[in-house]
């Protein structure tokens, strides 16, 4: 069993007081809840029109517009493989987020914002932290999986690699012969 430590609000303090980074966006992926640390999100909107990427991994739905930017849309089901359906995930809303890169994660409903007692396992205290869960939390009797948005990020985009690697392995069928090639 992995040792674990607690992150929590600092003693006496008011919620007023507590910082926004000890703030968690609290949200829900069909039945299942999860929270990313408030700083790393960018906003939330409403769902706005899906451009559907061809000949891509089932995890990205696709792009939409936001603000005169394409931003790619993941499904975070189908990224941490629990979600085995073929059918495309239906989300409201679209939590964006901010890093290396602006992407957002398909999202049935976003809960609160919340400070969060979070339980972090050992393995999300390595220095090279490519670890997509940092922990859990409780959060109106539900347990709630604490995300690592850069875990996330590096996640989608091994996913995205492998899957565009082993499409450019894929023996391609003939071009069959033009008229002038014929002559």
């Amino acid at each position: 069993m992995a040792l674990t430590s607690t992150l929590t609000p600092r003693p006496h303090a008011s919620r007023s007081d507590i910082s926004a980074s000890d703030k968690h966006c609290v949200f829900r992926c069909g039945d299942a809840w999860f929270s990313v640390p408030a700083v790393a999100v960018r906003q939330l909107v409403i769902t706005p029109e899906i451009v559907q990427v061809p000949h891509c991994h089932r995890a990205l739905v696709g792009l939409g517009r936001l603000r005169g930017e394409f931003v790619p849309i993941v499904a975070l089901g189908r990224l941490l493989d629990i979600d085995p359906s073929n059918q495309l995930p239906i989300g409201d809303c679209l939590l964006v987020l901010e890093g290396k890169c602006v992407w957002s994660l398909l999202i049935s409903e976003s809960i609160a914002l919340e400070s969060l007692e979070t339980i972090v396992s050992q393995e999300a205290k390595t220095e090279s932290n490519h670890n997509v869960a940092i922990g859990t939390a409780m959060f109106q009797d539900r347990i709630v999986r604490v995300l690592n948005p850069s875990g996330l990020l590096a996640r989608a985009q091994c996913v995205l690699d492998q899957y565009w690697s082993r499409a450019e392995v894929q023996p391609t069928l003939p071009t069959p012969p033009t008229e002038r090639n014929r002559l």
